[in-house]
């Protein structure tokens, strides 16, 4: 099959894959609004559905698409996020993902991500043994020149050179980035909040979310894949208005509240292992 035709195979099913699949998934009002926001965390979730596709089909091409996905996206950081708790999904795991993919299938010498060339590892070792070869071609090559001028030329004492003074102290580092770096423009506003926490075994992480009337509520759980993760949203009385437990990494629950409403989530690893799980939601 050629590429662009695999491609277009590929993102078609992640979109079905990512789509609401009944009413314990999807409960919205048809005349509810969907904010730029609530998009992009349905592009995320079918960016995640494309990467599991392609790495089960050892696919590097898919997990490109995916990563230019994620790049449309910007994140805002979550409150009750765990620090140094590195997102689930990222353009740049992906890429690096396609690259090792590449050099596993049999050294194809690139992959275009944004109009440069992504050295693969045998174009990097080439590279350094290169660089270490004109090194000491020019050191050895210094060498003779030095030995050939000493000999042409009287020995004389050097005065024994003036120490310089030291130099001055370096400027401080600038502060470090911060932990969500946003796209300069993006199609999708803001974007969504972005939450990462670990969860044990059978455990549940519950959370309140303020709803507005008549807009779409979209909460997604990106699980790392070791485990299953189910989704649930409760309103105030405790029942549930959505409920994803199907058995995989990706659930989704979107939601239309006729009145502003104060949500309970509920996110369970449903697995024997902890599991890392990023939280979207607009």
């Amino acid at each position: 099959m050629r590429p662009a035709l695999r491609l277009l195979t590929a993102f078609g099913l992640a979109l079905a894959c990512a789509a609401p699949q009944g009413p314990a998934r999807a409960q919205t009002a048809p005349s509810a609004t969907e904010t730029p926001e609530a998009r992009a965390v349905a592009q995320v979730v079918v960016a995640a559905e494309l990467a599991a596709w392609a790495r089960a089909r050892r696919d590097p091409e898919g997990l490109l698409v995916a990563a230019r996905m994620l790049d449309e996206v910007p994140l805002r950081a979550g409150a009750d996020g765990e620090p140094g708790l590195a997102p689930v999904l990222t353009a740049a795991g992906l890429r690096q993902e396609a690259a090792a993919l590449r050099d596993d299938r049999g050294g194809v010498d690139e992959i275009v991500v944004t109009g440069t060339r992504i050295p693969t590892v045998a174009d990097r070792a080439r590279a350094e043994r290169e660089a270490r070869d004109r090194e000491r071609a020019e050191r050895e090559a210094l060498e003779r020149d030095r030995a050939e001028r000493a000999q042409r030329q009287p020995v004389t004492v050097q005065p024994a050179p003036v120490p310089a003074a030291p130099p001055p102290p370096p400027p401080p580092p600038p502060p470090p980035p911060g932990a969500w770096v946003g796209v300069a423009s993006s199609p999708f506003g803001e974007g969504p909040v972005s939450t990462v926490r670990r969860l044990g075994s059978r455990e549940t992480w519950s959370f309140d979310v303020d709803a507005r009337g008549a807009e779409i509520l979209r909460i997604a759980a990106i699980g790392d894949g070791d485990t299953d993760v189910d989704l649930s949203v409760r309103d105030a009385a405790g029942r549930v208005l959505c409920a994803d437990g199907f058995g995989d990494h990706y659930p989704v629950c979107t939601l239309a509240p006729d009145a502003p409403a104060r949500l309970r989530v509920h996110i369970v690893n449903r697995g024997a292992l902890w599991t890392r799980v990023q939280v979207l939601s607009n």
